[in-house]
């Protein structure tokens, strides 16, 4: 689908299950996060489906070499904006992974959907994520009550050629 350097994005498959159980239900790891504390049965009927963008997609990001898990990201498009989310495992937090993704994600993602946003939100405490975002060009816009998050918004400067994130959204 869509790849770096060292990482890919790919839908999950079943041998992912574990790996994935593993990080999102520790509680200590996944203070800033929803989505956890479920059971195998819930994960693998929330992540083994049909991906479609608009009712939102949860993606494996897996080490490119060796197939193993790294994290997921999550996609949804919802009129003029795109929202992305992201969770890596604590064994490869720390790694640059999600940021290598991400930098090259987002400005094929903005040129993909040029009348989008990009939005990310996190927990105001959630300072590493906060930090990546501002690394990656994301500016703070504004508290979200509902969701209890800071949003932040993708600002893309320059041009950008379309990678290979059209044969990933071609294939959802």
């Amino acid at each position: 689908m869509f790849e770096t350097y060292r990482c890919k994005l790919r839908p999950f498959e079943v041998k992912d299950l574990d790996a994935f159980m593993a990080y999102r239900n520790n509680d200590a790891w996944m203070q800033f996060q929803g989505f956890k504390n479920l059971t195998k049965d819930v994960y693998r009927e929330k992540l083994l489906v049909p991906l479609n963008l608009e009712s939102g997609i949860q993606l494996a990001i897996v080490e490119k070499k060796s197939d193993t898990l790294l994290g997921d990201l999550y996609l949804v498009k919802e009129g003029n904006s795109v929202s992305i989310g992201y969770t890596i495992s604590p064994m490869y937090s720390r790694k640059g992974y999600i940021s290598e993704l991400l930098q090259a994600l987002l400005p094929n993602l903005k040129a993909y959907f040029p009348e989008c946003e990009i939005i990310a939100m996190t927990d105001k405490a959630n300072v590493p994520s906060i930090n990546l975002l501002l690394k990656l060009g994301f500016v703070y816009d504004r508290w979200i009550e509902e969701w209890e998050s800071e949003a932040y918004i993708y600002k893309a400067t320059g041009d950008y050629k379309i990678l290979s994130v059209k044969a990933l959204l071609k294939s959802l």
